[in-house]
């Protein structure tokens, strides 16, 4: 996880997964002591349960039943609210239905209230106006249908250099039209507080959480009681239906995440209780015939504390739902819930409600299988597009990640590699960096799709860039389907570098040998992440696969050994220095020589040109022995079995991906077609824009920041939307991914970067170890 500043106005929380990467902003408002205390905890809670949700979580997967048990119908509940307002609360209660919508105003926002029955109907709402700054929190309502709810009011005081900033916390009742029935102060002076949470207890009470325990109120706003419990509350409170609450906590000496009940009265807590497969990778909410449902892992899921499985309830894609996720989950019944998830079309939030189907009336398709590592989001689109619209064939995925745990991430990808040894090979298999690709190759493992590219009638492998179809070839046969890659390479300033299109270490070397001294090579590179980086880029050429011969013994690599130990172990204590000038002018004012680069679109070329270095580029490449030191990389690779009994069904689902509807509409890389990638560069040529509020198209400059200073990127001229075409046209390699060969390098190589032996002694060992790999996985 990364937490950043960004323009002085937001706290950026960026997580990163395999393949998956999460960002959030967060407006900075409030001085940053509030900011972290109050929102780190459920920022950070939030982002990981949705992105282990979009990738398919970790932890047990429960039940292996037919996938027909796990069918729920989806209904769009219709509410009415403004186009503008967005729902951001929502509970159920006595039959009826609660929600909460903010609409956002030049000068502060309005807050609708809204309750009605379970269809929709018998709506009964009223507004609230906000002053600027202000907002609504934890609401609950009574019998009686008086609303309850916590009001923060941020309030700036003094001026000039006295300025200073408070939060307001007020404990707010209304009655059922909104009108204010009695406010009472939560806090006074206190700049360290705030409320972890409100709720109406089942005695009529009202407890409101904070950092000095719970405090207890009566409905006419009289205290009632303070209680402080044992533990802290900041793990996450849950009040079950039949009046039990919950904490979520750690425990130090197991290092687990643990579940334990608290007893309000008391505040002491008793149990301790651990979520099979871990409460992080979960959003839990109070089940109705069970203590608890889980959200995450493609699906909802049952619990009852001391449980040692989780078992399943609903699935996602079983259901032909394309979301990864509902939150604010209200459970009726064991086959009835209703939750709240985004619509795909528009964003917004929408009320759904979920109910069982009978399996028996669900359609019989014949099943075909895929099985991944990481389940890639277009891929799961697809699959429910696929699931909903094919008469004659229905996918059923197993995403191998579930079962990796906390303590070990790889438990998924070995049980997959063991079953497809073992024989269990899957109709379609996405395919991934810790896979032994080339053995599965070599084995016969995977169907060769030229034949049904060209069978289709819709398809032309003419249309397609041949030299990145020919790189994923083995022996002249297409076992991998690419349907949009990326090139990692190196850029350099023309003038420095020349206008060559590959090098090799003596190449560089002459070229640093004539800079001043104290330049770089690269920017922030350590002698492992040279390492790192310079497998990825130019492993493969040590490695024949299709003769199975390795040259880790020659004198290319021991130069690439020798030019990775020239790496400092760790950066300086003052590489960061401010002498130094902002890290995004390094590459313009001669500190460093080269950047690495990732061309996942035209405008990349164009930002490193006229942004990172300002003037004209070279797309020169890692040097390498070969001379070939860009690499096509794509994070989508699809293989069919050789042995599926339904390759035309699986055809029929893998063909989508070089179709004009993918290749036209994917918001990520570059398309494997020429006629798209063509388009993209007409785009390329224009100025960005966008369309106003009255419908006019607004055209403006995208821009590049350095030390404070705003550089416009101009559009792409012809000469370098060619120069980019011909740049793609020339690569045929493939990035390395192969872990164990890096694995066996990064071992082996230690002892000559630590002066224990010499370059020779470490590559003719490595020579040896990678040999035995590839006869092994041949």
């Amino acid at each position: 996880m990364e937490i950043f500043l960004r323009s002085g106005e937001y706290m950026g929380v960026r997580l990163k997964e395999k393949r998956f990467q999460l960002l959030i902003l967060i407006p900075l408002r409030r001085t940053w002591g509030i900011i972290m205390k109050k929102l780190f905890f459920c920022v950070l809670t939030g982002c990981i349960v949705l992105m282990l949700a979009a990738c398919g979580g970790k932890g047990n997967g429960g039940s292996t039943a037919s996938s027909k048990e796990y069918v729920y119908k989806a209904e769009e509940v219709p509410i009415e609210k403004e186009e503008t307002s967005r729902v951001n609360d929502f509970y159920m209660k006595d039959g009826r239905m609660y929600f909460f919508s903010t609409c956002w105003l030049e000068e502060g926002s309005q807050v609708v209230v809204m309750n009605s029955k379970m269809d929709g109907s018998d709506a009964k709402s009223f507004t609230i106006d906000m002053k600027r700054d202000s907002y609504f929190s934890y609401w609950n309502s009574d019998e009686e249908g008086n609303y309850y709810a916590v009001y923060d009011e941020y309030l700036e005081e003094g001026a000039g250099e006295e300025v200073y900033y408070r939060d307001d916390y007020y404990l707010v009742k209304m009655d059922s039209g909104g009108k204010e029935v009695w406010k009472l102060p939560l806090n006074s002076e206190d700049q360290d507080y705030w409320v972890q949470w409100m709720h109406l207890l089942p005695d009529g009470r009202i407890g409101v959480a904070d950092q000095g325990g719970i405090s207890f109120y009566d409905t006419d706003g009289n205290p009632a009681g303070h209680v402080t419990p044992s533990e802290d509350l900041d793990g996450g409170t849950y009040f079950l239906q039949d009046g039990t609450v919950v904490v979520g906590t750690y425990n130090d000496t197991t290092s687990q995440s643990v579940l334990r009940k608290l007893d309000v009265n008391t505040g002491e807590y008793s149990g301790e209780y651990v979520i099979p497969g871990g409460s992080g990778n979960y959003s839990l909410y109070a089940g109705a015939d069970c203590d608890f449902l889980l959200v995450g892992n493609g699906g909802v899921y049952s619990y009852n504390l001391g449980d040692e499985e989780i078992k399943k309830r609903m699935d996602f894609i079983d259901s032909d739902l394309s979301t990864t996720y509902i939150y604010e989950l209200y459970a009726v019944s064991e086959e009835e819930f209703y939750g709240m998830m985004d619509d795909e079309m528009t964003g917004e939030e929408v009320i759904m409600k979920f109910t069982k189907v009978d399996p028996k009336d669900v359609a019989d398709k014949t099943v075909l299988t895929l099985a991944c590592n990481y389940l890639n989001w277009d891929v799961r689109k697809h699959v429910v597009e696929f699931n909903k619209t094919n008469p004659d064939y229905r996918i059923q995925i197993t995403e191998y990640a579930r079962y990796n745990t906390d303590e070990d991430g790889t438990i998924g990808i070995t049980r997959l590699n063991t079953d497809i040894a073992s024989g269990k090979m899957p109709d379609i298999l996405l395919l991934d960096y810790e896979m032994p690709i080339e053995s599965y190759a070599s084995k016969g493992l995977f169907e060769d799709l030229y034949p049904y590219i060209d069978k289709d009638e819709e398809l032309n492998k003419e249309d397609y860039f041949p030299n990145i179809m020919k790189a994923f070839e083995n022996n002249g046969k297409l076992y991998r389907l690419a349907p949009r890659f990326v090139i990692n390479t190196v850029a350099g300033k023309t003038a420095d570098v020349g206008d060559r299109e590959n090098w090799t270490i003596q190449d560089l070397k002459a070229v640093m040998a004539s800079k001043p001294e104290g330049m770089e090579v690269f920017s922030e590179m350590t002698r492992g992440e040279m390492l790192y980086y310079s497998m990825r880029m130019s492993g493969d050429q040590f490695i024949d696969w299709e003769s199975g011969k390795c040259s880790f013994n020659s004198e290319d690599f021991l130069s690439l050994l020798e030019f990775i130990k020239s790496f400092p172990e760790t950066l300086p204590e003052d590489y960061y220095d401010e002498s130094r000038g902002e890290w995004n002018s390094w590459f313009r004012n001669g500190t460093v020589l080269l950047s690495q680069m990732t061309l996942d679109s035209f405008s990349s070329y164009n930002y490193t040109k006229k942004g990172t270095f300002g003037e004209d580029i070279t797309l020169i490449g890692f040097p390498s022995g070969e001379g070939k030191g860009s690499v096509i990389n794509s994070e989508l690779e699809i293989a069919m079995s050789a042995k599926s009994g339904n390759k035309d069904g699986a055809w029929q689902f893998m063909r989508y991906f070089l179709t004009d509807e993918y290749q036209g509409a994917m918001n990520y890389g570059l398309p494997v077609s020429i006629k798209h990638a063509e388009k993209l560069a007409q785009e390329a040529k224009k100025r960005p824009s966008y369309e106003d509020e009255n419908g006019n198209i607004v055209e403006y400059d995208d821009t590049y920041y350095i030390g404070g200073e705003e550089i416009p990127i101009t559009p792409m001229t012809q000469e370098e939307v060619d120069t980019v075409f011909r740049f793609i046209e020339s690569v045929d390699r493939l990035y390395s991914g192969n872990q164990e060969l890096f694995d066996i390098v990064a071992e082996e190589a230690a002892p000559y970067f630590e002066g224990q032996k010499r370059a020779e002694e470490v590559a003719d060992i490595i020579e040896n170890r990678v040999q035995i790999y590839v006869n092994e996985n041949r």
